[in-house]
């Protein structure tokens, strides 16, 4: 290679690094309202990050199309990860609504406008180069037109902390004498901050004694220290997990410094297999300044409810889920709604609208779509959609369908009556025909059908918490819809299982809004029918990294049995036992179940 070849090859190779635009990967683009052109972005690549530290960068992208981009409710504008898509980033921040997906654009941005799509990395601890990719997308409905785009990334070593062992300072109270150990770790012995700062805290101890530790908490009785990462006000965490004689406990948690300018001392205290071995952590705190003026106390300090879960409302609207219902054999379906009037889409084009009662019979035959009933009649090759003009919680039914994967639930009933929203289209991999429904989170959850009538209400509670994890986490996860109505994901009946099973309403009712989270996150929890006694982890079953929420625990009224399902995270059966039995409400069910969660409401 002569110079001037070398030369033209640097200066290509500079303008790629600092350009976050590249070719795009190949997706389908259901509506080109939604376009974008990349503007910039806030940190130049390669982005310098140490290692388990975090960088924020903000994109910014123009709004080309014809719709508004929103910040909230339906359709918002995010970014979900790419190549392979809907991977969970290592480098997913606490700013992000889940593994896969960024948060929201910052505000509602009109044709013409510029968004702003902030999105903090959270480095790795694996130190090297990385390429993530990311794409545009209004939720649930089409990725953006142009909404491609990527960070390169530099992970280098962290600054090295000595942490300097303390062991000498511990006076812990031991009350059996077969339980030992020693504080390793504990990276600050004092705190010099500005009011209401976070910060950050290693805790290491070596088990000395005889015994296997079985749990442990950490707790402050002080509210002035909360952070929204704790369990709740005055627990800074709680874990089930067995620390072996000579292995090693290591936790890192946060707390916040007081408000006010003053001196403190911040009390934690460790207590490990209830009480037989406690140790006092106190630290010193220096404010050298009052917090500003905008700064807000944690919620947790007032934001408990009398039943334990934590009021932590940060979705704005109830998030919608779209179902997918295997269609009837034949080619069409049938359509009757007895409370409202629909609006009839072809694809994103109104052809107007279906009144109340009205019969409507929807066909596909060789790529093309028919619609006929009230007013309206015509052929397109997009799909068809029909959703309430005003009550999103409208019944609608669908005659010629018969779920029957649901006698067991009622032998009487079809199944076949819906809330919301419907679509009916051909399957984009399998060439199958689906009815889609599209509805309320909440409506999904009271259309369950996983749990018995004779079941305790505070393990169908718990159940439906973890159901309403499930689906949530689970968006996007077919081509246009987010679960399948059957066993492979979750039993969904609709309309008339809320009939049927009005134990599973009531118990939706009671925890409306409510979320299994882990540091911050809403996680997947799955469930199963019994264990033999203990619980598996995740990658024990399903291999790749572990999930710290998803660990063995034990399920003792499932001992002797033989395991019924993959084992991971909530037995059922076992569940029930402990509510019938013990008098477990469903946040004691799911802490059990789901190691180091808390459980919070998000939405009212």
């Amino acid at each position: 290679m002569n110079k001037k070849t070398i030369f033209f090859a640097i200066i290509f190779s500079l303008f790629l690094m600092n350009s976050a635009k590249a070719v795009e990967p190949e997706v389908v683009i259901k509506d080109e309202a939604y376009s974008a052109k990349y503007v910039s972005q806030s940190v130049s690549d390669p982005i310098e990050i140490e290692a388990g530290s975090t960088k924020t960068v903000v994109i910014k992208f123009k709004n080309t199309g014809t719709a508004t981009w929103n910040s909230s409710g339906s359709r918002f504008i995010s970014a979900y990860t790419m190549e392979p898509r809907d991977r969970v980033s290592v480098f997913k921040g606490k700013n992000w609504t889940n593994g896969k997906q960024t948060g929201k654009i910052s505000a509602q941005v009109k044709p013409g406008g510029v968004a702003e799509l902030t999105i903090d990395l959270q480095a790795p601890e694996k130190t090297g180069e990385y390429i993530e990719k990311f794409y545009l997308a209004a939720e649930n409905y089409s990725w953006v037109k142009s909404g491609y785009f990527y960070f390169k990334i530099k992970v280098v070593p962290k600054k090295i902390v000595v942490e300097v062992p303390v062991e000498d300072e511990i006076a812990p109270s031991v009350n059996d004498s077969s339980y030992s150990a020693k504080r390793l770790i504990l990276s600050k012995k004092s705190v010099t901050a500005i009011g209401g700062e976070q910060i950050k805290i290693i805790l290491g101890y070596q088990n000395e004694g005889q015994n296997t530790w079985n749990k442990y908490k950490l707790t402050n009785e002080d509210k002035i220290y909360s952070d929204r990462t704790w369990n709740s006000s005055g627990k800074v965490f709680e874990k089930e997990e067995e620390i072996l004689p000579a292995k090693f406990l290591r936790e890192t948690f946060y707390f916040r410094t007081p408000a006010k300018k003053g001196d403190y001392v911040a009390k934690f205290k460790l207590e490990i297999d209830e009480g037989k071995f406690i140790d006092e952590v106190n630290i010193p705190v220096t404010v050298t300044a009052d917090a500003p003026d905008e700064y807000e106390v944690s919620e947790l300090e007032t934001e408990v409810e009398d039943n334990g879960v934590v009021n932590n409302i940060r979705l704005e609207n109830e998030p919608r889920v779209r179902v997918g219902i295997t269609a009837p054999e034949t080619n069409f379906i049938q359509f009757r709604s007895y409370e409202d009037d629909y609006n009839v889409f072809s694809g994103n084009e109104l052809k107007g609208i279906l009144l109340e009662r009205k019969f409507v019979v929807i066909k596909y035959n060789d790529g093309e779509y028919s619609f006929k009933g009230g007013d309206l009649d015509f052929s397109s090759e997009n799909f068809i959609r029909l959703e309430p003009t005003t009550k999103p919680n409208a019944v609608f039914h669908i005659p010629n369908l018969n779920t029957r994967v649901a006698k067991w639930v009622d032998p009487n009933k079809l199944f076949n009556k819906y809330r919301g929203a419907v679509e009916y289209r051909q399957g984009i991999v399998d060439k199958k025909m689906y009815i889609v429904n599209d509805l309320l989170i909440e409506d999904y959850v009271k259309g369950m059908a996983e749990v018995g009538r004779a079941d305790s209400i505070e393990f169908i509670k718990a159940n439906l918490v973890a159901a309403r994890n499930y689906v949530y986490v689970s968006r996007n996860k077919y081509p246009f819809f987010d679960v399948v109505a059957n066993t492979y994901d979750q039993l969904y009946l609709g309309y008339e299982a809320e009939e049927v099973l009005p134990m599973v309403v009531e118990a939706q009712e009671a925890t409306r809004g409510v979320f299994v989270t882990y540091n911050d996150e809403v996680v997947t929890t799955p469930y199963f029918g019994n264990s033999n006694g203990k619980t598996k982890s995740f990658s024990s079953v399903w291999g790749g990294a572990n999930k710290p929420w998803l660990v063995p625990v034990t399920a003792e009224y499932d001992k002797g049995k033989k395991i019924l399902g993959h084992g991971v995270g909530m037995s059922q059966r076992d569940a029930n036992l402990r509510a019938k039995n013990e008098g477990a409400d469903f946040v004691e069910l799911l802490k059990h179940y789901y190691t180091g969660v808390k459980v919070e409401k998000l939405f009212e």
